[in-house]
C-alpha cells in the first residue's frame, strides 16, 4: 500500500494550474507617467505634459504632446517617413511638409488589441490644402485621425477633437514599430498638435493549464516515488 501526503497532493494540484504559455506586457511607459519618453524614440517637437497644457490626460497625470509649432525645431516630412519606416511618399504625397513623431518597438500576438486615446488640436482653419494630418502607424500602415477639430480648446491651440478612444486588432504575431505623428500640410506656419495617452496592447491569449492526463501522470509519478520511499 502507498499513500499520498497532503503536501504531495497540494503540489500535484498546483501543477494543474501551471500555464503552458506566459503572457507578458507589450508596451512600456504607455501613459508617459515617467514624465519623459523612456522606452520611446522621438523626433521633432515632442514633450510630456500634464493638465497645465489645457487638456486633462485620460490615464494618470501625464500625456504625450507632439506639435508642429512654428519657430520650434521640427522634422521634415521625408525624415518622418524614414523615422517611422513608411514608404516614400506616404506623407509627402499628401502635401506634408514638417512635423513630429514618436515610436516604440512592440511585440504582439494575433488577436491582441492595440488601444490608445488621442486628441487632435489645431489653429488651422478648415481648408483641404492646408488641413494638417494626425496619424498613427503600425509598421508600414498609416491610419489617419479623421476627426475634425471643431471644439473650442482651452489649451494653447484654438480647437480640438477632444480625446477619442481607438482600438485595433493585431492580425498576425510579430514585432511591430508603433508610431504616432502630426504634420503640417501645404505650409509651415500654423501649429497643430497630437496628444496621446494610455497606449496599451491587451493580450487575447488565455493561459492554458497542463492537460489533465499530463497532470495525473505527474501525480502518479509522485505517488510511486512516495511508495518507493516507504519501502526502503
Amino acid at each position: 500500500m502507498f499513500r499520498i501526503s497532503s503536501l504531495t497532493l497540494t503540489t500535484a494540484l498546483a501543477l494543474l494550474l501551471i500555464p503552458s504559455q506566459i503572457v507578458h506586457a507589450f508596451t512600456l511607459n504607455g501613459s508617459f507617467e515617467t514624465g519623459n519618453f523612456d522606452n520611446w524614440t522621438t523626433t521633432g517637437q515632442t514633450s510630456v505634459e500634464d493638465s497645465s497644457f489645457g487638456v486633462d490626460p485620460t490615464d494618470g497625470n501625464k500625456q504625450a504632446a507632439l506639435q508642429t509649432l512654428q519657430d520650434i525645431t521640427v522634422t521634415n516630412a521625408v525624415e518622418i517617413e524614414t523615422f517611422l519606416g513608411l514608404s516614400t511618399g506616404t506623407l509627402t504625397n499628401q502635401g506634408a511638409t514638417e512635423g513630429s513623431a514618436i515610436k516604440q518597438i512592440v511585440m504582439a500576438n494575433a488577436g491582441d488589441t492595440l488601444s490608445f486615446s488621442w486628441n487632435f488640436l489645431t489653429d488651422q482653419d478648415p481648408d483641404p490644402t492646408y488641413d494638417d494630418l494626425a496619424f498613427f502607424t503600425l509598421n508600414n500602415n498609416l491610419t489617419e485621425n479623421i476627426n475634425i477639430p471643431n471644439t473650442p480648446s482651452f489649451s494653447i491651440l484654438a480647437k480640438e477633437t477632444e480625446y477619442q478612444s481607438f482600438s485595433y486588432t493585431i492580425s498576425s504575431s510579430g514585432t511591430y514599430t508603433l508610431g504616432f505623428g502630426i504634420v503640417d500640410r501645404g505650409d509651415t506656419t500654423v501649429n497643430s498638435a497630437l496628444l496621446v495617452d494610455n497606449v496599451q496592447i491587451q493580450s487575447s491569449a488565455v493561459p492554458e493549464p497542463m492537460t489533465i492526463l499530463g497532470s495525473f501522470a505527474a501525480l502518479g509519478f509522485i505517488a510511486r516515488l512516495n511508495k518507493k520511499r516507504n519501502d526502503i
